[in-house]
């Protein structure tokens, strides 16, 4: 475990500690602080925000790190607005392909360019946990099959090119966030996948083409509190080779012959290689 496994292992205490003495305090205060449940830890976003309003009041009765936890807070809003839309039944799969890399990403520049030293072990827990993990290739064959995906992942990962976007943590709201009840503002859609280990094999609750409401593990891996979570190393992902590898792997589930997946393989190959873009048309119109 390195120094900023510790640290923040050690601000998230920090939070769940000054949690349980607000709602001792809580007429002093003058409001309930929400409480750290274990199996939500996205409700530590809240925790943050309740803090850093109140932190005034609050420091009568303890120390607060404050310029820690507005860190804190930082990396889980952007978190936050993954489960938000992970929970919308009008997510498109190829959607959560774009948004987990906008996250990923979004993460990496607060380590890099605002110095956050929690932003980084996020990073790569949510790249190991999601795009990284076996199950990742589902989002990126999803994505790869859209007319924007398909032209992504041609000169991306065929060509190589430099792919100009928008820098990704504009999509996300670090410093005008709204405070809002956490029962009222996260339902039922947990991310605690993204900090389990074990089994990657998932389920689909399809409620109408093209959208996911829900994704369910079959099997039941260990649960890890966000203070759990270590920056554990993380290898470049090729999300051309991950989407062919799913797409295998959904055919042998199927048990299609051996030599009809060779070449359907082989027309995934040619439809990513080919600088013949079929989608051409789609894209003019988008």
């Amino acid at each position: 475990m390195t120094t900023k496994d510790v640290a923040l292992g050690a601000i998230v205490k920090h939070i769940h500690e000054i949690s349980a003495l607000c709602r001792i305090h809580v007429e002093d205060i003058g409001a309930l602080c929400p409480k750290h449940v274990s199996t939500r830890w996205i409700y530590d976003y809240n925790i943050c925000m309740f803090i850093i309003k109140y932190q005034d009041k609050i420091s009568r009765y303890t120390r607060i790190d404050i310029e820690n936890i507005k860190f804190l807070r930082d990396c889980l809003a952007i978190l936050k607005k993954l489960i938000s839309t992970f929970e919308s039944d009008k997510t498109k799969i190829s959607d959560c392909y774009v948004w987990l890399c906008k996250g990923i990403e979004a993460l990496q520049y607060l380590s890099s360019s605002n110095n956050n030293p929690f932003a980084g072990i996020l990073s790569r827990s949510l790249l190991n946990y999601t795009l990284g993990s076996d199950f990742g290739g589902l989002w990126c064959l999803a994505f790869a099959f859209t007319p924007k995906g398909r032209y992504y992942f041609n000169q991306k990962f065929v060509h190589g090119a430099q792919i100009n976007e928008s820098p990704a943590i504009n999509s996300f709201d670090i410093t005008n966030v709204t405070f809002v009840n956490p029962v009222e503002d996260i339902q039922s859609i947990y991310m605690d996948s993204i900090f389990e280990e074990g089994s990657t094999e998932v389920s689909l609750d399809m409620v109408e083409e093209g959208s996911i409401r829900q994704v369910t593990a079959t099997i039941d891996p260990p649960m890890l509190d966000l203070a759990d979570v270590t920056s554990s190393s993380n290898q470049p992902v090729n999300h051309f080779v991950a989407a062919r590898q799913y797409l295998k792997s959904i055919l042998e589930q199927f048990r299609i012959p051996g030599q009809t997946i060779t070449d359907i393989i082989a027309l995934f190959n040619t439809y990513i290689n080919s600088d013949n873009d079929i989608f051409s048309d789609d894209m003019i119109q988008e």
